[in-house]
Parts: structure tokens; sequence; C-alpha cells
């Protein structure tokens, strides 16, 4: 209670301020040690060496955002939908946490301003995603897990995800054209090809049905350049 007392004396006193394009009523802390969250925004492209040698940058913080992220969401849908089967649960936990949700929560909140990097990683926008997670990281390490739930549910939530979309938009394009493939009793086929060349273009996939190509897509990632290629098939159709 004593904790909670001075959080709340030191955010009036910093309301004004502003952090990683953030004001601290945003957060809804005043963050201990910024260098966490300095980190979260560096990119490897423009990582820095500790005096142990150890390259600093933001992954190590993306690899534990994201555990954190993940258990503090599959908490939140279990008590949102306390009637819903595991393979329901499971399906809006993936949307809330996959790499477009994640990309577009960042960008809205403008963290991919704030990314410090050493060349153009707009057209790579799931680093905006990695940043995200990294930044849950650093939250956590500054606040705990309480206090990193408590940003997620007073602040991420209510500005950033419609549960009520989740549950009734299924972007996973795939699958739904393999669902209409089979409707229809159509061959749909997937073909994938990797170029180890390009950085931003490394994989081309293409959507044939019956043999014949009814779209296509590219992406930093198979599943990327597939969801691409579905998007394009159904969208003609």
């Amino acid at each position: 209670m004593f904790y909670k007392i001075i959080q709340s004396i030191r955010l009036f006193l910093h309301r004004k301020e502003k952090f990683c394009g953030l004001s601290f009523s945003n957060f809804g802390f005043v963050p201990q040690n910024k260098n966490f969250y300095r980190l979260a925004l560096l990119h490897k492209s423009a990582s820095k060496m500790a005096k142990d040698g150890t390259v600093l940058n933001y992954e190590r913080l993306e690899f534990l955002g994201d555990a954190i992220l993940g258990a503090i969401m599959a908490e939140l849908v279990y008590k949102f939908f306390p009637q819903k089967s595991e393979g329901f649960l499971t399906q809006i936990r993936s949307k809330l946490v996959s790499r477009e949700s994640l990309n577009t929560i960042a960008i809205r909140m403008e963290l991919n301003k704030a990314v410090v990097t050493k060349y153009d990683i707009s057209k790579n926008k799931h680093v905006y995603g990695d940043v995200f997670e990294a930044f849950i990281g650093a939250i956590y390490l500054d606040q705990g897990f309480a206090g990193t739930k408590k940003f997620i549910v007073d602040y991420i939530f209510p500005n950033y995800i419609d549960m009520k979309e989740l549950t009734t938009v299924d972007r996973n394009y795939k699958s739904q054209v393999l669902e209409w493939g089979q409707k229809q009793k159509k061959g749909v086929e997937f073909k994938t090809a990797e170029n180890l060349r390009s950085k931003h273009s490394r994989f081309t996939c293409s959507v044939l049905v019956d043999g014949k190509t009814l779209g296509s897509g590219v992406g930093e990632s198979k599943k990327t350049a597939e969801q691409k290629a579905a998007k394009e098939m159904l969208d003609g159709l």
C-alpha cells in the first residue's frame, strides 16, 4: 500500500513528462531505470558493447517480453472468456500476440519513431512488434509482473485492442483459402521459394488452384509471404 502511494505521488509530480513518446500519465507509473527502456529501443544494427564484451541491443529483452506478454495475455483471455474451450482461448491469445497485432500496437504507440537504428527499417515492420515485446520486457524488469500487467490492462487493452473484433475477424488467410478449397473441391497448393539475396522480400509464395496461379505474395518470412498470397487470392474471388 505504501509503495502504491509513493508511486501515485511520483506519477502526479511527473505527469507532464514524456519518455519514448509516451507521457508518464500513459505509462501509469514513473520508470525507475530508464536504461531498460533505452535498451528496448536499440536495434541490433546500432548495438553497443558493454565493458565486459556483452553485445547490447533489444533482442534479450524481446525474449523476456515475449514470455511475460504471453503469460499475461493467457490469464486475461482465460478470465475474459470463462465458458470457452481451450482451443478457442489458444486462438484468441495467438491473435493478441501475433506479429501483425504487435506491429500495429507499436506503430500506434509511436514506438517506431523512437527506435535507434543505423538503417531504414520501415519496410521491415515486424521489427516494431519485436520492439514492443522488448518494451514489455523492460517494464517487467523495472516494475515487476504486477506493474506490467497493470500497464497492459489499463493502457494497452483500452486503447489498442478490440476484443469483439478478435472474436469475429479471421485474419488467417491461408486457412481460409484451404477451407475454401475443401468446400469447392478444388486442389489448392502453396508454392514458396526463398531468395537469400533479399532481406525484405526473402520469400516468394504463389497460391495455385487446380494448377492455376490465383495469388502471390512476398515477405521476410515464409508465413508472411503465404498470408499475403492467400489474401490476394481471396480479394480476387
